[in-house]
């Protein structure tokens, strides 16, 4: 009997890539919001899906043995399915196209940064041929001193191909490393949190949201930055410092600088303060874009580990909430 995976999506062609993929099995598109749609996904074994899509109907899954997430973050799902059965597996997309993605907007930010890219564009509007402050006068990677705050698979990536630039790289992680990681001059753990952000000239932000990471930065944990005046990046997840506390240290000018890609609230709000300060750069959440391509490649290969009964990829701990 053919296999049918339900797909609720709106990730463009996401079943023709599926398709392609794996041609032997039934595809079946989902759309949210219909009078059937709790039925026909609770007609499937395997449910593809976009996290906000799916939290109507999360409570109500009564077939569903695995579910692949189209979202490398599932904080805005998971509080959806707390009291729900969890005798299913859950997989987050995640993984080297993910990581390459969002490490090739890091280093298009630091570059940017460094070589003051605003400010030129702003000469070139103006017509005005200047070389000054850092225009003339700035940083190479290989200059900084980096500390990357999660060294999990986006975490790692990045690192590396910081690492690549001669980039001096500092992780953070939950746990002590079994063994030395290559891609890392340092490591520390959480407890010793303001030695990262003493010694880094950038303290970049790649955690998920769990109840450690929640508020972490929260108060005046970033003055331990201001002796290094370092830039602020983050694009793990908002709720890892509160906005008020952001702008805070930006007033005291204990960093010099936050390129944000997440917020404690998205949108960000029209009134929000960050939008007109300009140290800090936006982005609305696209520092790593899930493609349909990428989500199909990364299902095949858990469908096969699936069908074989081999422990799959990204696999969601619901005790550890990533």
């Amino acid at each position: 009997m053919t296999q049918t995976i339900a797909v609720l999506s709106m990730i463009p062609r996401l079943s023709y890539h599926l398709r392609s993929q794996l041609p032997n099995l039934r595809i079946s598109n989902v759309s949210p919001g219909q009078v059937d749609t709790l039925s026909k996904l609770n007609e499937a074994e395997i449910l593809i899906a976009d996290c906000d899509l799916l939290i109507p109907y999360a409570n109500k899954l009564t077939s569903i043995k695995w579910i692949q997430a189209t979202w490398a973050g599932l904080d805005k799902f998971i509080p959806h399915v707390q009291n729900t059965r969890r005798d299913y597996i859950l997989t987050r997309f995640s993984g080297e196209s993910f990581g390459l993605a969002m490490s090739e907007y890091v280093i298009a930010q630091i570059v940017n940064y460094e070589r003051d890219q605003r400010q030129q564009y702003e000469n070139q509007r103006l017509a005005e041929w200047k070389q000054e402050g850092r225009l003339i006068n700035h940083r190479f990677i290989h200059d900084l001193t980096i500390g990357i705050l999660g060294i999990g698979t986006i975490g790692k990536s990045v690192a590396e191909k910081l690492k690549l630039f001669g980039a001096s790289i500092w992780g953070m992680t939950r746990t002590v490393p079994k063994e030395k990681l290559p891609y890392l001059d340092e490591h520390r753990t959480v407890d010793n949190l303001p030695d990262i952000l003493k010694n880094c000239d950038y303290i970049i932000n790649v955690l998920p949201s769990t109840q450690d990471t929640i508020g972490l930065l929260n108060g005046n944990v970033l003055e331990h930055c201001k002796g290094k005046n370092a830039v602020f990046m983050n694009i793990g997840r908002g709720s890892v410092i509160k906005e008020t506390d952001l702008i805070n240290a930006l007033e005291q000018k204990w960093i010099s600088a936050a390129i944000l890609d997440v917020f404690e609230k998205e949108p960000l709000p029209k009134e929000s303060k960050l939008w007109s300060l300009l140290q800090v750069t936006i982005s609305p959440h696209n520092s790593g874009i899930t493609t349909a391509h990428n989500v199909a490649k990364l299902f095949a290969a858990n469908y096969a580990r699936y069908v074989n009964g081999e422990s799959m990829i990204n696999v969601f701990d619901f005790n550890k909430g990533y």
